[in-house]
């Protein structure tokens, strides 16, 4: 069994159901994708999309994203109901939101899924906030600000306080296998940035499509690697910057593979192999062997 990697599907665009829908129906039957959020807001477009993928694949594992939670064409009176009806819907389709072991011909492999969600620098020192020239601190431009509406939950910490609550129970445990777990959004700083292989890669062409706009105000938390510490994850998938990197730090391997937007991809700002997921494991190799 081999395990691939795969964020920010954004099946609002034509040109991205159509990749999904162009996914090998015979390539990967015997595989496992892991699916880092932002499949899309609108339930008909998550539904059917996670429906392809789960016909394409022995497995999908699925995190929410922040495009996953919006609440357009939606009657959930909050994003919380709108994440509860998110799991509902995987758990129908048989898509996975908690730990299982996958069994390979060696040792087998443990698949984590992180919930998640970012803390803005005024909210937390977790916050991944780095300060950026010129921006906005408003964030205006920021649709989550005008689309995700939570309960009131002042009394018992921030919004990423109570997803990653959420992983207690599968933080507090041992695994008798090598662990990938796998969040929507970054746990650690150093992710944010481009490589000096990016940057050569990009070329002088490639400018800040919005300046005013400072990723990390919405980027993820600090606490989100404490727990893939405690874990002693060996690898760990992220989405949300759409942005495909692979980094080594302190013994984790960290990856993200996006889909993204057209433009994006047009415009050469998502680098690699974007016709496919990405390869991450194989569980009949050497552990990694496909990094």
């Amino acid at each position: 069994m081999r395990i691939f990697a795969l964020s920010d599907i954004h099946a609002d665009y034509p040109d991205n159901r159509s990749w999904v829908e162009n996914l090998s129906a015979v390539e990967f039957t015997a595989d496992t994708l892991l699916l880092a959020g932002d499949i899309s807001h609108n339930q008909d477009f998550f539904k059917k999309t996670l429906a392809s993928l789960r016909e394409k694949f022995a497995f999908v594992f699925f995190v929410s994203g922040n495009h996953d939670l919006w609440l357009r064409n939606t009657d959930c009176e909050n994003s919380l109901v709108r994440f509860q009806q998110l799991l509902t819907t995987c758990a129908a389709l048989d898509v996975r939101t908690e730990p299982a072991r996958l069994n390979g011909t060696g040792s087998g492999v443990w698949i984590v899924p992180l919930q998640a969600w970012y803390e803005k620098p005024e909210e937390s020192t977790r916050s991944l906030f780095v300060p950026k020239k010129g921006e906005d601190p408003t964030l205006k431009m920021w649709v989550d600000n005008r689309s995700i509406r939570w309960p009131d939950c002042s009394k018992t910490g921030t919004i990423a306080d109570f997803f990653l609550k959420m992983n207690d129970h599968a933080v507090n445990r041992t695994y008798d296998a090598p662990v990938i777990s796998f969040s929507h959004f970054l746990p650690r700083k150093e992710l944010m940035f481009p490589s000096e292989k990016e940057l050569q890669a990009w070329g002088p062409n490639i400018k800040d499509p919005q300046p005013r706009f400072n990723f990390s105000r919405v980027a993820g938390c600090t606490s989100l690697d404490d727990q893939i510490r405690q874990l002693g994850s060996d690898v760990h998938v992220y989405g949300h910057q759409h942005r495909n990197r692979h980094l080594n730090i302190d013994g984790v391997q960290y990856v993200s593979h996006c889909l993204g937007y057209p433009r994006e991809r047009d415009e050469g700002r998502i680098l690699g192999d974007t016709s496919t997921p990405r390869l991450i494991w194989d569980t009949g190799t050497s552990a990694g062997a496909a990094l």
